[in-house]
């Protein structure tokens, strides 16, 4: 950690917080990433030695814990009182950045791991139908097609590489860039079903009702500021 030899909580936290990678780190642990295996899903830019050694300076400050799996190899991680306390950071550097910084999307720097998580994360739970839902998302990306799944059951939410024998409910059908777009509020979920750039084939009651229960970013409606950020006025 870099040291600002200044008596101020705000170059103290910034020591701690400001290394490459930490808030990202915190962010997918706030989301719910809690084994190594998660972080490299979602940080895939991310190396391993770095990784690790992030990690390690977080269980130092006390911003997490980390804690042997009983019968399994490696460990998992939790974020403390502290580390939970950087939810509203976290939160209005989101905010600040969609307004500020966020101009347009690089295609090349899409996941989609963290998108289709992200939606599960953001799924208004209330309005699925009851009992078990099983979505299936059929992505484009410029390379291959690729299917992801959410499955929610006891009302929590899991996303999944495959379906082993559940019935689907709904597939949404679409390529990468138009889910991203969609998440971050640059792209209408209406103008994307009717213009067919997003398809939404299952039971009616899923189909029907998908305004009130697909959710998007928390920044969605952030409306972004033009010019540059440092610009004065």
């Amino acid at each position: 950690m870099y040291d600002y030899e200044e008596v101020c909580p705000v170059s103290r936290a910034a020591s701690i917080l400001c290394e490459r990678w930490t808030l990202q780190i915190v962010r997918e642990m706030l989301f719910g990433a809690s084994r190594f295996s998660d972080l490299q899903k979602y940080l895939p830019k991310l190396s391993p030695t770095l990784l690790n050694t992030r990690l390690k300076t977080l269980e130092q400050q006390g911003i997490l814990i980390r804690t042997r799996i009983a019968e399994k190899r490696g460990y998992e991680y939790r974020l403390t009182p502290s580390g939970q306390a950087l939810r509203p950071v976290v939160e209005a550097m989101g905010k600040w950045g969609m307004q500020w910084a966020f101009d347009d999307m690089d295609a090349e720097q899409l996941n989609v791991s963290v998108i289709v998580r992200d939606f599960a994360v953001a799924l208004n739970l209330d309005q699925l139908p009851s009992g078990d839902t099983t979505l299936q998302f059929n992505v484009a990306t410029s390379g291959e097609k690729i299917r992801k799944f959410i499955l929610v059951r006891d009302r929590a939410p899991q996303v999944c590489d495959e379906n082993i024998g559940h019935e689907v409910d709904v597939y949404l059908s679409a390529d990468l860039e138009t889910l991203a777009k969609i998440w971050y509020g640059k792209l209408a979920l209406r103008t994307a079903l009717e213009s067919g750039r997003l398809s939404a084939v299952g039971s009616a009651p899923y189909v029907q009702r998908i305004h009130h229960w697909l959710g998007r970013s928390q920044f969605a409606d952030v409306q972004p500021q033009s010019g540059p950020a440092l610009q004065a006025e």
